[in-house]
């Protein structure tokens, strides 16, 4: 009898698609803070939902781009785990 694990797809997905829409407006803001000076960062109050509930535990002075960063693969860790996660399937070899 060997172990082996087996990843769930759907967390896969799940995961996939939090991190690739936080991609997408991390993009589009640095994009829109790129093309107007007189921006100060108010378009970026959208990758907030991305990082909560996280971002509000965490001390004002730890906060950063790596602190934030951190917290939105917490939250796509949390999202794979909710659906399905990481299971140990068990082979007896006999196929």
């Amino acid at each position: 009898m060997t172990l082996a694990f087996k990843f769930s797809r759907s967390g896969i997905v799940a995961a996939g698609l939090l991190l690739m829409s936080f991609t997408s407006v991390f993009a589009w803001v640095f994009f829109v803070a790129s093309k107007n000076p007189a921006d100060s960062g108010e378009s970026g109050i959208l990758l907030l939902p991305f990082a909560m509930p996280w971002i509000s535990i965490v001390p004002s002075t730890w906060l950063g781009l790596p602190v934030a960063f951190a917290c939105v693969l917490l939250n796509a860790l949390i999202l794979y785990c909710l659906f399905g996660g990481l299971r140990i399937v068990r082979s007896t070899g006999t196929h």
